[in-house]
């Protein structure tokens, strides 16, 4: 709770610093990318390019979330900006339609325009992580201490945007379609044997004039729009950074108090799905019987007056239910049969704050319960032995540098503390023994250089540290003890050709 409590001094410290700085120390914004992208989801890496405005969320969200930075915001009270940026892709939503306006085919009255990048990464792992390929906890040392190598193109990525006849009977409105998939579809897959995985699919409906979207399918989360800029597939996911990509029904509608203020409610019926147990023996988890609800509140202000680029800061949470039917579990205490709904909900604070023309601050902090869906308490969400959920806090901060035209510098931390007094093990006990993770911390710096807008290479470099402690199940007096830490150091090198 200390580690919670201060890291939102960090972001009040940070948005302080933003406001004492002078009109011509401000930043230029990175805006909320649609938690997401860019899960690169989930995302990806950040843009090269620190644009004048968020780094937003999807190639089409309105105001961020999955997905770096924003194309710049228009000032006319007559139209509606539309900012769309994936928070984990490398660059704006401006230079990708630039690059790819020349490469759509026609069939009838719909526009096809085909994107996506191959990525290749070379990295190499002190010791053992979950995953080899990218980092999501450190296993404990002793467990295996032993490093580890991975050279992946897994993360490559296609995609389509369908534009076509516009809504029947009223110009205003815009009909598009999104589709997107990468090779992430089985973690368990050989290196070379990747398979294919739906990322987004989805209908989008918009009236920029009335600042009012709706969309259909498959995108990221509206809770915690943001992710820092890294080369890690799931950006700090699981230690500290929540959100992830399913199915929902969603509507965002925007108004602006002036040219420099505009607020935007976001409210979706998402897809409910188990993140814990979905392969244990004894154990069936299952959708719940009512869908998630995610909304999101959040203000930006200073888009016309502040040079450095306009600041956003979010209020979201969503609330849901899981179902699981438990068995007795063998060589524990627990010799029961039941059924239970177990209740997730998060409350979550988002900020993007320029604070010069070269240097932004992204950041969220989060607090809730059975996360693991949402890549949060460490990938715990239901503790196997009490069948409840587990309550979890976090966050995460980074700063994103532009040192030079080409040259970019992300650097950051993030943690993630499920509540240790609702675990009791979260795998199946083996002569009465289980274990469980207590604290993730991430540490990493990145320096990506963009030698033209399609070429991207650069090197990252993380440290993880995961505390474990085991538990013995045998009796209802549960004994627990520590375990090893997990001490990762991880070197990452990456190329990116976009398309």
């Amino acid at each position: 709770m200390r580690c919670y409590l201060g890291f939102v001094a960090i972001l009040l410290v940070a948005a302080g610093a933003g406001s004492l700085c002078g009109a011509d120390t401000q930043p230029g914004s990175a805006q909320s990318s649609s938690q997401a992208a860019s899960e690169t989801e989930a995302g990806l890496p950040a843009a090269p390019e620190f644009a004048g405005h968020s780094f937003s969320s999807d190639l089409d969200e309105p105001d961020q979330t999955d997905d770096p930075l924003a194309a710049p915001v228009s000032t006319d009270e007559t139209s509606v900006p539309v900012i769309a940026h994936d928070y984990r892709d490398f660059v704006t939503r401006q230079e990708f339609e630039e690059a790819i306006a020349d490469l759509a085919w026609k069939k009838g009255p719909f526009k096809f325009t085909p994107y996506g990048f191959i990525w290749a990464d070379v990295s190499w792992n002190s010791s053992r992580a979950v995953t080899d390929s990218f980092g999501l906890y450190s296993i404990s040392d002793e467990v295996d201490d032993s490093p580890g190598a991975s050279v992946d193109a897994r993360m490559s990525r296609i995609g389509a945007m369908i534009d076509g006849p516009g809504f029947p009977g009223s110009p205003c409105w815009k009909l598009k379609g999104v589709v997107e998939a990468d090779f992430e579809g089985q973690l368990n897959a050989t290196h070379n044997k990747g398979q294919l995985q739906l990322r987004k699919a989805f209908v989008e409906l918009r009236n920029d004039h009335a600042d009012l979207r709706f969309l259909f399918g498959e995108d990221w989360d509206i809770i915690s729009p943001l992710a820092p800029q890294m080369f890690n597939y799931l950006p700090a996911g699981f230690a500290g950074n929540i959100g992830y990509r399913r199915g929902q029904f969603r509507i965002d509608k925007g108004f602006r108090q002036s040219s420099d203020v505009r607020t935007l409610f976001q409210v979706a019926l998402a897809d409910t799905f188990p993140g814990d147990y979905v392969s244990t023996a004894g154990v069936a988890a299952e959708s719940g019987g009512w869908p998630i609800i995610e909304g999101r509140w959040s203000v930006t202000l200073g888009e016309c007056c502040r040079p450095a680029g306009p600041v956003t800061i979010g209020l979201s949470g969503h609330i849901g239910e899981e179902t699981y039917r438990f068995s007795p579990i063998a060589g524990s205490y627990v010799g029961t049969s039941e059924i239970t709904d177990v209740r997730t909900w998060s409350a979550n604070v988002d900020l993007d704050l320029p604070l010069t023309k070269r240097i932004g601050f992204l950041g969220e902090c989060f607090a809730g319960r059975d996360l693991s869906t949402f890549c949060g308490g460490i990938n715990q969400g239901v503790d196997l032995y009490r069948r409840e959920g587990v309550r979890d806090y976090g966050g995460w901060g980074a700063i994103r540098t532009k040192l030079t035209d080409k040259l970019t510098n992300n650097s950051g931390y993030g943690i993630d503390l499920p509540d240790a007094d609702d675990l009791e093990g979260t795998v199946p006990a083996t002569a009465g023994k289980s274990n469980f993770r207590t604290r993730n911390e991430l540490f990493f710096t990145n320096f990506l250089y963009q030698w033209n807008k399609a070429l991207m290479t650069g090197v990252e470099l993380c440290y993880w540290r995961t505390d474990w402690q085991r538990s013995d199940v045998s009796t209802s007096n549960v004994q627990f003890g520590d375990m090893a830490d997990g001490k990762t150091f991880r070197i990452d090198c990456a190329v990116q050709y976009l398309f």
